[in-house]
């Protein structure tokens, strides 16, 4: 039997489903941040579930010793410092691929809402104007999508814009011969010198850190669409500022910020991101691409049986 602390919500399934296989198991969701160390040396709990409420590195593990595990409700473990908990033995775990079709679907209603302008027209319409002309949209048909990372999220919005016929170009550092018949696998350059529209899936690592930088979008066609519903950082915010001004980007579109929520900031991102937001080819979410009712239960279930074979 382990004693398990939940720091964030999850869904009840993962709850009752440790409690079940003979867990002793503290739900405490609404714990402020500030209180989650010393929570954790009075509770002295040996696993912990999070999913984006702090920042686990050196200096919260250097005050919690009986952590053997963490398990966090999400994708992947960015919040999560890997060499920290590796040194002290910790093993970590996370729900990938639980919200794949989420984010995929997520991003092919942006790209179809941005492209026909549909918030545009929505606005234009209860306001009272009635422009045809101006709300003329555009079709994916024939164009290009490039998907930049081909794990679990790049892989499902492939099988999703079948449907489109458009010609999908693939590129992961990591894997090699994952073309088939509806997506031909090219390097980087060939990538982002031929789409139309890029969509990127790729985790934050000091490789991808402010990856999609200058030299990055002048190697890419004029006017492309550039799609992030990856992780913020992955793309430096005034590379994408200029040459979105300059025309080169035809249209960004964001569920993923360098620093969140970009409105609540105090410095140069905010002041980026408030010029970005009257930008008519930008459209923002907060966040969500990968949180739909339904991955909220995928990931919390995904997470358990993880766990329960593991722990």
């Amino acid at each position: 039997m382990a004693r398990i602390l939940i720091i964030d919500d999850v869904y009840e399934s993962l709850v009752s489903g440790l409690i079940a296989a003979g867990h002793e198991v503290f739900y405490e969701p609404s714990i402020p941040v500030v209180q989650v160390a010393d929570r954790c040396i009075d509770l002295r709990p040996d696993g912990l579930i999070v999913r984006s409420k702090l920042h686990l590195g050196e200096s919260f593990f250097s005050r919690v010793s009986s952590v053997k595990w963490i398990g966090r409700a999400g994708a992947g473990v960015d919040n999560i410092d890997e060499k920290a908990a590796s040194e002290r033995g910790i093993k970590l775990f996370h729900a990938a691929g639980a919200n794949a079709d989420s984010v995929a679907e997520r991003v092919i209603g942006m790209l179809l809402a941005f492209r026909h302008k549909l918030l545009l027209s929505h606005s234009s319409v209860v306001s009272g104007v009635w422009d045809r002309e101006g709300h003329r949209g555009f079709e994916l048909k024939g164009k290009v999508v490039g998907i930049v990372g081909y794990g679990f999220t790049g892989s499902a919005l492939a099988r999703k814009l079948r449907g489109f016929d458009v010609e999908i170009l693939a590129y992961d550092r990591f894997k090699q011969g994952l073309g088939n018949e509806y997506v031909r696998e090219v390097n980087i350059s060939e990538l982002i010198g031929h789409a139309d529209v890029i969509s990127l899936h790729v985790p934050l690592t000091d490789l991808t850190r402010n990856w999609v930088n200058e030299e990055f979008i002048e190697g890419c066609k004029e006017g492309v669409v550039l799609i992030n519903s990856s992780r913020g950082e992955v793309i430096d915010i005034q590379s994408i500022y200029s040459s979105l001004e300059r025309g080169k980007i035809g249209g960004l579109l964001l569920d993923v910020y360098p620093q969140e929520p970009p409105m609540k900031l105090d410095n140069e991102l905010s002041q980026y991101f408030q010029q970005l937001s009257k930008n008519c080819n930008v459209m923002f979410s907060p966040h969500v691409a990968g949180w739909s009712v339904e991955s909220y239960q995928n990931i919390s279930e995904v997470l358990l049986s993880k766990l329960l074979t593991d722990i």
